[in-house]
């Protein structure tokens, strides 16, 4: 079963960060779906277990795009 995640990357400001995360993401194996909001600067992520979100939000530091879950969203 998937799980979903909220993440705030405050660092977001452009559809080419958006672009740039998801086309980064993909190579994340687990990963079912990623979406952008740039004017709220989040990015929901769709996994399957626990180490996949791990990857991905290491994955979203070393591109530039540190990510902490977000308050509203979990």
């Amino acid at each position: 079963m998937s799980k979903h995640k909220t993440l705030h990357a405050p660092d977001i400001s452009c559809q080419h960060c958006a672009m740039t995360i998801k086309r980064e993401l993909a190579s994340v194996s687990g990963l079912a779906s990623v979406s952008v909001d740039v004017p709220n600067k989040t990015v929901v992520l769709e996994y399957d277990d626990e180490q996949t979100l791990q990857r991905a939000v290491a994955l979203l530091e070393e591109i530039g795009y540190p990510a902490a879950p977000a308050d509203d969203h979990s």
